[in-house]
């Protein structure tokens, strides 16, 4: 198994208060993990999706920043 390493994730949710930028963070992390994306080297990997934030449904956004992120790696 490839181990990730990611050295820093910076999430901007515009509408979200800090606790729930937390758990969505927190369910990226954990979705990640479960999907085992391919290893290799990303300096920046930027996932644009506002209007997800505003429905304020944490499970869904979380659910569409990994996607962004796994089909940007490959």
């Amino acid at each position: 198994m490839d181990d990730i390493s990611i050295d820093r994730l910076v999430l901007n949710l515009p509408g979200l208060s800090a606790d729930e930028a937390r758990q969505v963070a927190k369910q990226v992390g954990e979705k990640l993990a479960a999907a085992k994306p391919k290893a290799g080297r990303f300096p920046t990997l930027t996932v644009d999706i506002n209007e997800q934030a505003v429905s304020r449904d944490l499970p869904r956004l979380a659910d569409a920043v990994v996607e962004s992120l796994l089909e940007q790696m490959g």
